[in-house]
């Protein structure tokens, strides 16, 4: 047997992707985000009168390290599909250095040296929170900000975007006066104390503060890096690192060109977690418990701005749609927050979720339907949108092409606890599913049996035993139904994916906060010619796996018709402290065959056209963008090629 027959080269310098011999489908299986502050009643506050509140890492027992050691080095022995790619992208190697983590280490050693492994990687999809009391503490100030650039994209400023209080009520009351004076549109020019551990409290230039900041929050692509690092320049979560104390000061320069220096604390706020909540008489709070499953699900944290009443989170509603009447046409603008459906339902009954998205969609649908005659195009508006689940942007890519939009195929990594896990999780999936009204045949095993196969091949052992060898790219279930199309749906006799507009032009406005399942609705336009895709930055965030949260691999299921249990994760451990570990598990690949965007982990998908926020953009409702892009559409000579007749 020649083993060439069998595997493929990645376009990185090692990983190897292998096919099956008798592969068969297994059946796969923000510009402001809607997820608001969950206590409207709660009081809002400016100050630090909780002077309890302090960031610190617990002591480990014997018995803690241990779990978290092994936990750690089996996801990245086991289950980290993106490591060879890190190791090309950053010259950095995660299982390396998680084998280096040992017992005779420090708690505090430990469990910093646990999160350098988690931010060095730069996945998004990959991460580890601390463990309690620290998980609970939020720091910041009541400031948001953002990147304006003039008309032709350069000169690049830190602005003021909002103020997230119109009544503070600091303790020294000169704060108070300092922040009534700071307005809109200043530009922060630099930051003392800027509250990054074990680096300089000296004043330093905000590009130096973005740069730093930006080795913390894992950004994986320069756009991203960027992005995400002015995201938490005043919100940082201590579930990823320590939070700012003390006073800080920076250099503002005000629309007169003067230059002004101000002084503010940090702010301590505890954070709405329910494992944050010590009280004894403590009841479940479903909306709480929804509010951070959303945030999980759309890859984001929760911020400090939740706290405050007058964040620009203005509904709670996941879809706007309204028309716009430019140069005496209509255009339809359609804002999706995330690829989460509103409301409360039972996240865990996957049905009730499938028709809560179908419902959402079909919103869409009917605007469109209704609108179809006098729009002259449509804009899908993704910037900031963190994500979901992964039928949503297919169901939406689906009624603009005659194509059938596909599920994106997926690969895991070869080893045998992975194919262990893939073993209980199919089983479980069969048997929770029997005598349902969605009953599945028989146990889909083929991604179990690929992975046998290799395991126990003469030729890819070896491979198998470097972690070296990845699965060829197929249709897979990722532990979640609605991360894909059912099986059974077709273009055809399926009523949601049939198309209703095909001949206008569409397009995508996206930025590097664009993540994982909003990766892939951009992807999805791009790769079926559907849309042109304007960015605000040249790459969106760069998420492409599928992702698993460790506790829900140790939660035990139904593996065989006589009931016996299992952990996904054959003797998975917990983590200390409601600590928590995340990870990419299966590698999306795209439906296209450019050389440069087959994948969409690090480098996103690429904009065909960028417009940069300017001062007015950002404090207008990015006005100035959307005109462009509708003068674009209007031209009868078509400049920017949207595709017509789809």
């Amino acid at each position: 047997m020649i083993l060439n027959k069998y595997i493929t080269k990645l376009f990185y310098k090692k990983p190897i992707l292998c096919s099956f011999i008798l592969l068969v489908s297994c059946g796969k299986a923000n510009k402001n985000s809607n997820i608001n502050s969950i206590s409207e009643s709660k009081e809002i506050s400016t100050s630090n009168k909780n002077n309890n509140l302090k960031w610190e890492l617990p002591e480990l027992s014997q018995e803690e390290k241990e779990n978290l050691i092994s936990s750690v080095k089996t996801v990245f022995n086991d289950f980290y599909v993106n490591r060879l790619q890190k190791i090309t992208d950053y010259n950095y190697d995660a299982l390396k250095e998680a084998n280096k983590l040992n017992i005779e280490m420090s708690s505090d050693e430990l469990l910093k040296k646990t999160m350098s492994i988690f931010i060095n990687i730069r996945d998004l999809h990959t991460d580890f929170e601390y463990p309690l009391p620290a998980r609970c503490i939020i720091g910041g100030f009541p400031l948001n900000v953002d990147l304006s650039y003039d008309s032709n994209g350069k000169n690049e400023k830190l602005i003021i975007s909002e103020k997230l209080t119109d009544k503070p009520d600091f303790e020294d009351e000169d704060d108070n006066l300092n922040y009534n004076d700071l307005q809109l549109n200043d530009e922060i020019l630099s930051i003392s104390n800027f509250g990054i551990e074990a680096f300089t409290p000296n004043e330093i230039l905000v590009k130096n503060a973005i740069n730093e900041l930006g080795k913390y929050t894992r950004g994986s692509n320069i756009d991203a890096f960027k992005t995400r690092a002015i995201e938490s320049f005043f919100s940082r979560n201590g579930a990823y690192m320590k939070t700012p104390e003390g006073r800080f000061t920076i250099n503002v320069r005000k629309s007169d060109n003067s230059i002004k220096k101000y002084s503010f604390p940090w702010v301590i706020k505890k954070s709405d977690l329910d494992i944050c909540d010590s009280s004894k008489n403590k009841k479940i709070n479903f909306k709480n418990k929804s509010y951070f499953f959303k945030l999980k699900k759309s890859n984001k944290q929760e911020k400090f701005s939740s706290f405050y009443k007058l964040s620009k989170n203005k509904s709670n509603e996941n879809i706007s749609m309204k028309i716009v009447e430019h140069d005496n046409e209509k255009y339809g603008i359609i804002r999706l927050e995330m690829f989460i459906p509103s409301g409360e339902y039972d996240e865990n009954n996957y049905l009730a979720v499938r028709q809560k998205i179908h419902e959402e969609v079909n919103m869409i649908r009917k605007f469109v339907l209704e609108n179809n005659e006098i729009l002259s195009g449509i804009i899908f508006d993704v910037r900031n949108n963190g994500g979901g689940y992964g039928s949503y942007p297919l169901l939406i890519a689906n009624m603009f092409t005659h194509k059938f939009v596909k599920n994106m195929k997926v690969f895991p990594l070869v080893s045998q606890t992975n194919s262990d896990t893939f073993y209980n999780l199919e089983m479980s999936r069969f048997f929770a599913r029997e005598e349902t009204s969605d009953e599945l045949p028989k146990p889909i095993l083929d991604t179990y049996a690929e992975m046998i196969y290799f395991i126990n091949n003469e030729l890819t052992k070896e491979l198998v035993k470097k972690r070296e060898l990845l699965l060829k790219p197929a249709d897979r279930f990722d532990g979640d139904e609605n991360d894909s199309l059912p099986p059974n749906y077709s273009k055809k006799e399926t009523e949601i994916l049939k198309p209703i507009y095909t001949e206008k032009p569409i397009a995508v406005l996206t930025n590097s906060n664009c993540y994982s399942s909003c990766d892939d609705f951009t992807a999805l336009f791009k790769d079926y010619k559907i849309a042109r895709i304007f960015g605000e930055t040249r790459h969106t965030g760069g998420g492409g796996a599928n992702l698993i949260e460790w506790k829900d691999f140790l939660i035990p299921v139904v593996i065989d018709d006589i009931g016996t249990k299992s952990p996904l994760i054959p003797d998975g451990k917990p983590l200390p402290k409601g600590s928590e570990i995340r990870f990419a598990w299966n590698k999306v690949k795209r439906e296209n065959n450019s050389k440069d965007e087959q994948y969409i982990e690090g480098i996103g998908v690429i904009s065909d056209y960028i417009n940069k926020p300017t001062s007015y953009d950002i404090l207008n409702d990015d006005e100035s963008i959307f005109n462009k892009i509708m003068d674009d559409m209007g031209n009868s000579k078509n400049p920017k090629k949207f595709y017509l007749n789809r």
